[in-house]
């Protein structure tokens, strides 16, 4: 049995660090969402897809199991979709974007802009602001 596992069949806790990633946490949140936007905004669907993709590995660990299985299940389908579209980007050199791929991405970022506000990614909810990044 590996280490790892048996730390888990122990309980043993682990000690906590003094500072934590909150702050590079964000900063990456926040690049990868200027990306999407960028992308959607030159209808790039390709890198918007895999924008999405890489916001949705960072936020996976605010999402209940069932929410993950279904953000799973729609980053399979929107991959096909989007990679039919290369498929027809590159056998036709014409970029055709079809609206329902389009409007798919489209709410996938929804859901996950909407999971970052649920778990109080966005916006601190402190009444002094100053203790915002000090007590959570």
């Amino acid at each position: 049995m590996m280490h790892f596992e048996m730390a888990l069949e122990n309980q043993e806790v682990r000690e906590k660090a003094e500072f934590n990633m909150a702050v590079s946490y964000l900063n990456r949140l926040n690049s990868l969402f200027y990306a999407a936007d960028e992308a959607a905004i030159r209808l790039d669907i390709y890198s918007w897809f895999h924008v999405l993709i890489a916001i949705f590995r960072e936020i996976s660990t605010e999402m209940q199991v069932p929410e993950r299985d279904i953000c799973n299940q729609e980053i399979q389908d929107l991959n096909t979709m989007v990679m039919q579209q290369c498929q027809n980007f590159q056998r036709t050199q014409k970029i055709q974007i079809d609206s329902g791929v389009y409007m798919k991405l489209h709410g996938f970022e929804l859901k996950m802009r909407n999971v970052m506000k649920e778990s109080g990614l966005q916006m601190k909810t402190m009444s002094d602001a100053s203790k915002s990044l000090f007590e959570s």
